[in-house]
């Protein structure tokens, strides 16, 4: 319970500096026209604040590891247990565990190693214990006792050490954001004296004044634009209309972004432009409770991220009904809410998994199925946490894509791959939860959903995904055994 608290404390103070982080990138250019951000005290702040989480998280590696098996301290730990209990009075006791002390610590060691591999039944009388000992049956109960309670130790300290694992991987996760984050700082630029009056005139002539003008480049492409504007007088101005004033300033097709915005008015704010991106999204979604429930155990995403990135997500939660649902909403929120920190999409996943280990109360187990889409470069990536192959259709052409990684809070320590793929104009990414699967015969199941999704014919995306529920239905007679989600996503150029 103590790590927990402490988890969720790192947590909170993450998403306080993640805010912290965010304010500066839009403040900063509304006090700053000539100073570079390179010499900001704010990225000295946010290092500092990413070498202390380093700091602590190093601490958490330095621990003990888990023990499967009891060892001699244990070993020792029970046997004086047993001395002192029920030999403590024995007429026996000094030749047992005098003179015969090595003797009988074999004879009891012996014992307890047979009750450790399993192959010893904890309530048959032992002869040769029986011959030795004159309290055989009181011992063999207490050996019993003993064991019993240093095995439920054991389980318990296992529990912690996996506890204080996941929380030292969330912090080393969260000391890497922020050295990301600070690195964002200093490589963000103002513009060159020339191109910012030529912008600044450009901008009078549709009665917009501004005030600082500051671009990033993440990972060296695909600019993004800081400015601080406002009107003097009149109407407001939809922040759209100036793309291509602003497009012209850095050579390339800025848009406003999705946190940007909509109108400049008389109140100076600051709005925020990224490069266009080379290709659009389009998604369908059908679903099917099942036959009885109320509610969906199933639950799904699709948006458009700030860096022309679409995140398509899929979570089935443990069952089905209001629980399962809780389950799986919880995972999508989570995943929504980190990725949109910045977090990459193996780290959302390790921390959603380590979060859901972290619930001593009970055991919590969702799949976890997401696809990041690239609109710039026309790639996909996707991670599966127990959750059903995803089959990439191009043309008449199939692609499955599967992976055996167990679902997330079932294992403590899980590493996940992205596996990516190059799409093209026309493709669709079909993503489903294991209810759709299950509903086909399990011989030749990959195949036979093949057939059917090159049955669902259609130019857009919600009715194909309407179409392929329609005949896994069928398989079923419209009597659904279990949650089904279809999610299709469709690329195509702008």
């Amino acid at each position: 319970m103590v790590e927990f608290i402490a988890a969720a404390l790192i947590v909170s103070g993450l998403w306080m500096l993640l805010e912290l982080g965010r304010w500066m990138l839009r403040e900063l250019p509304k006090e700053q026209t000539a100073v570079s951000l390179s010499v900001s005290p704010g990225r000295e702040y946010v290092e500092r604040y990413a070498q202390a989480f380093g700091r602590l998280a190093e601490s958490y590696r330095q621990m003990p590891e888990k023990k499967e098996h009891l060892g001699d301290e244990e070993a020792e730990h029970i046997l004086e247990l047993i001395r002192q209990r029920e030999c403590r009075n024995c007429a026996r006791q000094e030749i047992c565990w005098g003179e015969g002390g090595y003797e009988t610590m074999c004879l009891l060691e012996n014992r307890l190693w047979h009750m450790e591999q399993g192959d010893e039944d904890l309530t048959e009388p032992d002869p040769e214990l029986e011959e030795y000992c004159l309290k055989e049956q009181e011992i063999r109960a207490a050996l019993r006792e003993f064991y019993l309670q240093e095995r439920t130790n054991l389980m318990w300290s296992n529990r912690m050490l996996e506890q204080r694992a996941a929380a030292g991987e969330q912090i080393r996760d969260t000391a890497l954001l922020l050295h990301q984050m600070a690195e964002r700082i200093y490589q963000i630029q103002g513009l060159r004296e020339k191109e910012y009056r030529r912008l600044e005139k450009e901008l009078r002539y549709e009665k917009v004044n501004c005030r600082g003008a500051w671009f990033y480049k993440k990972d060296g492409r695909h600019p993004e634009l800081y400015i601080t504007m406002w009107v003097e007088e009149g109407s407001c101005i939809p922040a759209r209309d100036l793309s291509e004033i602003l497009s012209g300033a850095l050579g390339c097709r800025l848009v406003p972004a999705g946190d940007c915005r909509l109108a400049v008015k008389r109140e100076a704010d600051t709005f925020h432009y990224v490069t266009d991106t080379e290709y659009q999204m389009f998604c369908g979604i059908s679903r099917m409770m099942k036959t009885g429930e109320l509610v969906s155990g199933d639950n799904f995403a699709f948006w458009q991220g700030e860096t022309g990135q679409v995140v398509m997500s899929l979570a089935d939660g443990m069952g089905t009904g209001v629980e399962a649902c809780r389950e799986s909403e919880k995972v999508i929120e989570l995943l929504e809410q980190f990725l949109d920190a910045g977090f990459s999409q193996e780290t959302a996943v390790k921390m959603i998994n380590a979060s859901m280990v972290l619930q001593d109360h009970r055991e919590i187990f969702s799949t976890i199925d997401l696809c990041m889409v690239d609109l710039y470069e026309g790639t996909c990536s996707m991670i599966k946490a127990g959750a059903c192959p995803t089959f990439l259709l191009r043309g008449e052409e199939i692609e499955m894509v599967l992976c055996r990684d167990l679902p997330a809070g079932m294992m403590q320590s899980c590493e996940y791959e992205a596996v990516k793929r190059q799409l093209s104009p026309g493709d669709r990414i079909i993503m489903m939860t294991d209810g759709v699967m299950d509903a086909l015969p399990r011989e030749n199941r990959e195949e036979r959903m093949r057939e059917l999704i090159l049955k669902a014919r259609s130019n857009h995306a919600r009715e194909f995904a309407r179409r392929l529920l329609e005949q896994i239905l069928l398989q079923q007679k419209f009597q659904a055994r279990d949650d089904m989600t279809v999610l299709v996503g469709q690329i195509w150029e702008k």
